[in-house]
């Protein structure tokens, strides 16, 4: 087993340097609880369970401010599900123009006027009683920064397929371990991560620098200002579809790729060896899912895909079956094109 050819992860100056300023709401502007901030992009067909979702949880407009921000949807029309579902309760804008999944993020943030915001994608769902224990646990430990929980993964049908994220050990607990977990994982998904307002302003935006992982170095830069709680259940639900932009960064194998250099930096960060233990198992474990995407891809005809993924199995972590499935990719895509 060997790697090679692998890229140097950008340092914490080159991060600091795509990572857009939050500036503090603004002096007599009234500041509810709670910012529920729903970005979308052309996912109007869930946004309808979205918003049922939250407002079921609904805490009135004096303690929750609830906002759908839209990256420009070309293919469906948001504005027209939340005239029709929560007219003048839920504030509608879009982009001046298409500005991607990162800076949307950073759009919403900035409307953000709550002292604590949820970022809820617009195909994803929050669970009753998140809110509530959230309240809870911001009541009773005052120097938490940032709650998280482990979410239900669902597809198109709202069939729940899988429960991801923080160990059940961990549950309704404050993650003293949190920087060491998130260097090396994902803990939160959006769908179940609420942090304080004024911990994105002393942060920092999420960096632009990242299209897939931009969550991930956000989680572990906001887990370096103070404490974070683990839920005492699942709460979020994260739709996995093949519309949602995280296939297109399998496909790209841009998920391996960002997923390399976010680790890095955040060992880095941590000033952690990275040839050392932690650092050689996410190394296997992630050429490992490079391959496993490639196998699915493979399966599927989606060749360029397959051997995008291998290619960064390869040098992760290469070994006989990588090398077996790159031989059988290449000469398959040959027949192919001699075919056409």
């Amino acid at each position: 087993m060997f790697a090679w050819g692998l890229p140097e992860p950008p340092s914490e100056a080159d991060l600091a340097r795509q990572t857009p300023a939050i500036a503090p709401v603004a002096g007599g502007v009234p500041r509810p609880f709670w910012s529920v901030v729903i970005p979308t992009y052309n996912c109007a067909a869930y946004l309808r369970r979205t918003l049922a979702s939250v407002l079921v949880q609904d805490r009135g407009a004096d303690t929750m401010q609830i906002a759908v921000v839209d990256d420009c949807s070309t293919a469906d029309d948001p504005a027209a599900v939340v005239a029709e579902l929560a007219p003048g309760r839920v504030t509608f804008t879009r982009n001046a123009q298409n500005l991607g999944p990162t800076a949307t993020f950073n759009a919403c943030v900035a409307r953000a006027t709550g002292r604590w915001v949820h970022l809820l994608h617009g195909d994803d769902m929050i669970l009753p009683g998140f809110y509530a224990e959230c309240e809870a646990v911001v009541a009773a430990h005052p120097d938490v920064v940032m709650i998280l929980g482990q979410v239900v993964t669902v597809d198109e049908a709202d069939r729940w397929t899988d429960v991801i994220g923080p160990e059940p050990r961990l549950a309704g607990a404050r993650l003293d371990d949190f920087l060491a977990l998130q260097a090396v994982q994902q803990l939160g998904q959006f769908a179940g991560v609420v942090v304080r307002r004024d911990a994105y302003e002393r942060a920092g935006g999420f960096c632009t620098a990242f299209g897939h992982v931009a969550d991930r170095d956000m989680w572990f830069r906001i887990g370096r200002l103070g404490a974070v709680w683990c839920t005492s259940r699942p709460y979020g639900v994260y739709r996995v579809h093949g519309a949602a932009d995280t296939g297109k960064h399998v496909v790209g194998a841009t998920n391996t790729a960002e997923s390399w250099l976010v680790t890095r930096a955040n060992l880095a960060r941590l000033g952690v060896d990275p040839t050392g233990t932690a650092a050689t198992r996410f190394r296997k474990w992630l050429a490992h899912r490079a391959y496993r995407s490639a196998r699915k891809l493979y399966a599927r005809g989606e060749l360029d895909g397959a051997r995008n993924q291998l290619w960064w199995a390869l040098r992760l972590n290469a070994n006989a079956r990588s090398i077996g499935l790159w031989a059988r990719t290449t000469i398959r895509r040959a027949i192919g094109s001699s075919q056409r």
